[in-house]
């Protein structure tokens, strides 16, 4: 007959287990803590980009139509200041430039940045000739600040030349 007290046991004891879970809840913490700058850095990249391609995308629908195509946030088909951070529009500008009328067609929409970051630019609008330059003085620097509100995370910046090149960069002046 065999004794009961000699077989081996394998398994794990209440005290083993309490020390893996409080290993495993540290190490969790740890994570989560970096998790959210992460997520704001890529939030960030990703509309950044979404910007540029559509700066881009402005000035090469102007060049190969040869005409005015503007690039600006749309409330009641009139382009407006301030208001970077909502649905932005690129449309052809035939007529009055900054204003969306009957022989206008809408190229492409673009989605509002996140809640709780903020796109700014100098002017109401952009708008590229048909020779890939913006307009007047529409030449400016987009600015992307993530948490805009706590202002605790660098930003991108994209600059506009006066030939219509667009820039990325990043900036400190989100922090200020």
């Amino acid at each position: 007959m065999k004794d009961i007290h000699s077989s081996t046991l394998y398994g794990t004891t209440l005290i083993e287990t309490i020390i893996l879970v409080a290993i495993l809840s540290i190490l969790c913490h740890l994570v989560l803590f970096n998790y959210q700058p992460l997520l704001i850095n890529n939030r960030l990249d990703n509309h950044i980009a979404k910007i540029n391609r559509a700066i881009s995308f402005t000035r090469l629908k102007a060049i190969i139509h040869s005409e005015n195509v503007t690039f600006c946030p749309l409330k009641n088909k009139q382009c407006i200041h301030d208001s970077w951070h909502q649905e932005l529009t690129i449309f052809t500008d035939s007529d009055e430039i900054g204003i969306l009328d009957g022989t206008d067609k809408i190229l492409f929409n673009i989605d509002p940045t996140h809640h709780k970051d903020m796109l700014t630019y100098p002017r109401t609008f952009l708008t590229f000739r048909n020779d890939g330059t913006p307009m007047g003085l529409h030449n400016g620097t987009f600015l992307y600040c993530p948490e805009y509100e706590k202002a605790s995370h660098k930003g991108l910046a994209i600059s506009i030349s006066h030939t219509g090149r667009s820039k990325v960069k990043d900036t400190e002046r989100c922090l200020e």
